[in-house]
């Protein structure tokens, strides 16, 4: 009778009947959203619905590796060092790529140690960004529109953001003035978590995540 334990263990990894799998994300971030949006197609080919919650970066990492939602969206292995529970999906959903925006000229190809002497403006609660910058004078904000604007009025030399970050984009297109500074400061893949209760979903969705990227 070995099948029943084996069979139990699979069902419990499932989502309960009708309940979609809860995953956190950051909100107001274009590259998460993105991610977000690879994940949606990649469940549907894996027949998993999913669901996405928005929440801050700490605390939505916790409470999904306490089993309270079901995984997170777009987060980096640095981010998800201390969370022993939360099991990588080996695919990546987002290429991550921080990238500086000024209003100076200025030379970023030796990448953050490039950034020593400038004022930064960086998102509040990203694992990478906090450590990357740690011993630079930064300045915190919650979302991309206020990393702009607090550049723009002098309060800091170099808003860090996604190298395809929509909003700088769209702040490039009206303001001449205002750089995006090559290269890319890093290149970092985002992933997505699963608590561990859903271990027999991963190699599913990571072959959906390829099949995805395939076509």
């Amino acid at each position: 009778m070995r099948v029943l334990p084996a069979l139990l263990c699979a069902l419990l990894a499932l989502p309960a009947q009708g309940r979609d799998l809860q995953l956190y994300l950051i909100p107001n971030t274009p590259a998460h959203i993105e991610a977000w949006q690879v994940i949606q197609a990649a469940a549907k080919r894996a027949g998993i619905r999913v669901a996405m919650r928005p929440l801050p970066p700490r605390r939505g990492m916790v409470m999904a590796n306490r089993g309270e939602l079901d995984g997170a969206i777009g987060r980096t292995m640095l981010a998800a060092r201390d969370f022993p529970d939360l099991l990588p999906v080996p695919e990546p959903v987002f290429l991550y790529a921080p990238s500086a925006y000024s209003y100076k000229q200025l030379d970023v190809a030796g990448g953050w140690a490039a950034l020593r002497g400038h004022t930064l403006c960086v998102r509040r609660g990203y694992t990478l960004m906090e450590e990357r910058t740690r011993q630079l004078p930064r300045q915190r904000m919650d979302d991309d529109a206020s990393l702009l604007r607090m550049l723009r009025h002098g309060g800091c030399d170099v808003a860090i953001m996604d190298r395809q970050n929509k909003e700088a984009r769209a702040a490039m297109a009206t303001d001449h003035d205002l750089y995006l500074l090559q290269p890319a400061l890093e290149e970092v893949p985002l992933y997505l978590f699963l608590h561990k209760r859903h271990a027999a979903l991963v190699p599913r969705l990571a072959e959906a995540l390829r099949d995805l990227k395939r076509d």
